[in-house]
């Protein structure tokens, strides 16, 4: 007599907890299915107990390879997730440990294998085709090698200009090797560790591209964005977990560009800013032990390399000024812990091009005028800091006096005297769209797009910052203000007129690819807003703090932000 169903059932885990690999309370459904929004189910038999029967045999008998089985139930997984509202499922299935059974096999892997396979090669094909899996069931018409080099050229064209920190003609290359659909088990498997190890950083780097591009892209100009930006994320991450130790005691640029751009994905796919922060938190820990702000340092590299690192530096530096001028998070690369005085320049002496030379856009004067743009930011940033670190000082008593505040006055005019500095080719009468412009001058005037939106949004947000550092300071007379409540609240609304003029002014589209930045540096000018809002008894002002709080508003709603929530529950 065949035992109740139930019977059955509890003897063993759901279909989805035992592909986790987490324990069942056998419910129907069980809890983890209940949390996760998932069809619990028990359709899978439990493996027989025994002599394991021989891969050969097993093929022979059952028409079908171990290779083929694994794809198909991964194409289930991914197409049973789409059906999940906004993705819902398969961002939590992406938080649980194991999701592809490859953080599993990675540890046993590795404990079976000899020691001196430091890379285990199972684990990395096993992660190679979990992603190709996905992908190819989720875009069929579309070859993978295709979502891939598009990614790169809108990386090129919208994210480049800021982040300048890989190097196009290497990422098209490896890109062509790993996704061109040809064979690849020599490229995890080779006795060359050395070679193993660059080929697997290559494939990080290359996922972590495409999930960054993909988080952060708007939908007009990557529609499958939400289908691929978790899959590249997670193969990316699991690929880093199989070298992480020797990527730790042997660290290059990519050790640092993977961080980076693993960091803004983590925070647009999953909103998780703590975790994004650790991750960009190790690629600074690495960029200082690196002694990457010594100049010698970098000149120990080759020409490619030294660029790399040295870009790479600038954008850790810049992050992390900014993380201190907002107080954010803690930060690390601050002189006083350096081991030596900061000699690093923004461009070294030997000009070495990252875009690849072969495209049509490309020209010598492009690229040098788009990294003497990017090095406007670290400036402003570090510039920031300088002054706000300056003005805590004097806060706290540890400095006093008259010329200490002329000090402070000459630094704040420094800094904003950085707007004089921008050059001819971010002028906005120089880079407006038109009608007669080929390919060439299009692409060269959207990454200058790109650029100056960073930079106007940028010094608009420090206008704030370091305003209400000087009210909370006492220092509001080196800005020639006076301390009185109206004369503030008036100044802060005629900043915040300046910033929303910025954003009318410069394409939607470029607020958009900005992604979390933007978002953060408006959420601050409405938070501003909220404060006049409530405290000042001027009428006035309080209707014009409420016209541009209700355009900020709409502004976030348009990049698709919870901030516009939260900020509009405050104010009712």
């Amino acid at each position: 007599m065949m035992p109740p169903l139930r019977s059955l059932k509890a003897n063993r885990a759901c279909d989805g907890c035992r592909r986790r690999k987490v324990k069942c309370d056998t419910a129907e459904p069980c809890a983890n299915c209940r949390v996760s929004h998932l069809p619990c189910q028990y359709t899978v038999l439990p493996k027989k107990r025994g002599p394991k029967v021989s891969r050969l045999h097993k093929d022979a008998t059952e028409g079908s390879s171990p290779r083929a089985n694994r794809t198909e139930n991964l194409r289930l997984q991914w197409e049973s997730s789409l059906s999940l509202e906004d993705n819902q499922g398969l961002r939590e299935e992406f938080t649980s440990p194991g999701v592809w059974g490859v953080t599993t096999s990675v540890a046993l892997t590795a404990a079976a294998e000899p020691l001196q396979s430091t890379f285990p090669t199972r684990s990395c094909q096993g992660i190679w085709d979990g992603l190709l899996a996905l992908i190819s069931s989720a875009l069929p018409s579309m070859p993978v090698l295709d979502v891939v080099n598009y990614s790169i050229d809108l990386y090129m064209q919208y994210t480049f200009p800021t982040t300048p920190i890989v190097h196009e003609p290497t990422l098209r290359k490896d890109a062509s090797i790993f996704f061109s659909g040809t064979s690849h088990m020599g490229l995890f498997g080779t006795d060359d560790e050395d070679l193993r190890v660059t080929h697997i950083r290559a494939f990080t780097l290359i996922t972590a591209v495409c999930a960054s591009v993909a988080s952060t892209m708007p939908e007009f100009l990557l529609p499958y964005r939400h289908v691929v930006a978790v899959p590249f994320l997670r193969a990316s991450r699991e690929m880093l977990k199989v070298y992480e130790d020797y990527d730790f005691e042997h660290p290059n640029s990519t050790s640092l560009s993977i961080r980076i751009l693993q960091s803004t994905a983590l925070q647009s796919t999953t909103g998780k800013s703590g975790a994004a922060w650790h991750v960009l938190g190790q690629a600074t820990l690495l960029a200082q032990n690196l002694h990457l702000y010594s100049e010698e340092a970098i000149r120990r590299n080759n020409p490619t390399e030294g660029q790399l690192l040295r870009l790479n530096f600038w954008v850790l530096y810049s992050a992390d000024k900014a993380a201190a001028s907002l107080r954010s998070r803690p930060f690390v690369l601050h002189q006083v812990l350096f081991d030596e005085k900061m000699t690093l320049q923004p461009c070294g002496g030997q000009y070495t091009p990252l875009i690849d030379t072969n495209k049509p856009w490309y020209e010598k004067p492009f690229e040098e005028r788009l990294l003497e743009s990017f090095h406007l930011i670290p400036r402003l940033w570090s510039s920031a800091e300088k002054l706000i670190s300056d003005m805590r000082a004097f806060e706290t008593g540890t400095e006093d006096g008259e010329t200490y505040k002329t000090r402070l006055t000459q630094a704040y005019l420094g800094l904003t005297g950085i707007m004089d500095d921008i050059p001819h080719w971010l002028q906005a009468s120089n880079i407006m769209v038109s009608h007669d412009d080929g390919d060439v001058a299009s692409f060269h005037k959207t990454s200058f797009w790109v650029q100056r939106c960073n930079i106007m949004t940028t010094i608009h947000c420090l206008r704030l910052v370091i305003l209400q550092q000087c009210i909370d300071s006492g220092l509001c007379s080196i800005l020639g203000l006076n301390d009185q409540p109206l004369t503030l609240s008036v100044k802060k609304v005629e900043i915040i007129h300046d910033f929303l003029q910025t954003l009318d002014d410069i394409p939607f589209l470029y607020h958009q690819v900005k992604g979390e930045p933007s978002v953060e540096r408006i959420r601050i000018a409405g938070t501003t807003l909220l404060q006049v809002i409530q405290t000042v008894d001027n009428e006035a002002i309080k209707v014009r703090a409420h016209s541009y709080f209700t355009r900020l508003l709409n502004v976030l709603a348009k990049l698709n932000s919870k901030a516009s929530d939260e900020l509009s529950s405050n104010i009712t």
